[in-house]
């Protein structure tokens, strides 16, 4: 039986691991609940802006962020209330950025219906490794794939590695230097996903994120290392929590 059609409910703006490209976070598509659109916010030096000069500083990234997302807002009609309600996700170096988003939309009396971070510590702690972003390129590519922090597809490439290097360096520096200054928590639900064999993660460090947060929180735990978001594990339990923030109408008209 074919499902009846679901009006949009939620649009979740997606930002990326450190180097990577927003764009391929638009494959949530496939995973997120009927109704939830996803939106890839691409930074300056990534994906299809990749000839466009890089952000060095964690306020320029966040004030580019939040220029994109009320962009895609204003070109959909909606503001940043309860009119179009949305959504953020991170995945490591994005989680980082999602939550300084947030923070900064939060100032603006924006509305942030939930924060889904992966692949990061809370940012009141520090990474969980030594600082890696002034190594030469040669150890520097070879410490980061030893903790399983370059993806798969980048080291069978080492031209296209090459290519991405910059960028990779440059969010690392971001956050590897990034000093939590923060005093009150964040008035937002953050969902939070970590691999069980992340060598960049830990789960004190992702328990931390509740000490963020004066909203609900949870932690979902999961087989796999630093990059797992194509795991049917993390898609499931990723669909069921934005599930989770449906209006009744849309649950009625999805179950039934």
């Amino acid at each position: 039986m074919t499902q009846p059609s679901v009006r949009t409910w939620l649009t979740l703006y997606c930002l990326a691991h450190a180097g990577g490209s927003a764009q391929s976070y638009g494959r949530l598509e496939a995973v997120v609940p009927p109704g939830v659109r996803v939106v890839p916010l691409e930074l300056p030096g990534h994906g299809t802006r990749l000839r466009e000069s890089l952000l060095g500083e964690m306020e320029q990234v966040v004030t580019e962020a939040v220029r994109l997302l009320r962009q895609d807002r204003e070109e959909q009609g909606g503001g940043d209330g309860h009119d179009r309600p949305f959504a953020l996700f991170g995945h490591s170096f994005g989680a980082l950025v999602a939550y300084e988003t947030a923070r900064r939309l939060r100032q603006a009396g924006a509305t942030v219906e939930l924060l889904l971070v992966s692949g990061r510590v809370s940012p009141a702690w520090p990474p969980p490794h030594e600082p890696l972003h002034m190594l030469p390129d040669p150890l520097f590519t070879a410490e980061l794939s030893r903790m399983g922090g370059i993806p798969d597809a980048l080291l069978s490439a080492p031209t296209v590695l090459q290519l991405f290097l910059p960028s990779v360096r440059a969010d690392l520096r971001m956050l590897e230097t990034y000093a939590h200054r923060h005093t009150e928590p964040l008035d937002v639900p953050v969902a939070a996903f970590a691999g069980l064999e992340d060598a960049l993660t830990h789960t004190d460090g992702m328990k931390a994120w509740s000490e963020l947060t004066s909203e609900a929180f949870d932690l979902a735990l999961l087989p796999g290392g630093h990059f797992f978001l194509d795991q049917p594990q993390f898609r499931e339990v990723f669909a069921d929590r934005l599930a989770r923030i449906a209006p009744s109408s849309v649950r009625a008209a999805t179950d039934g």
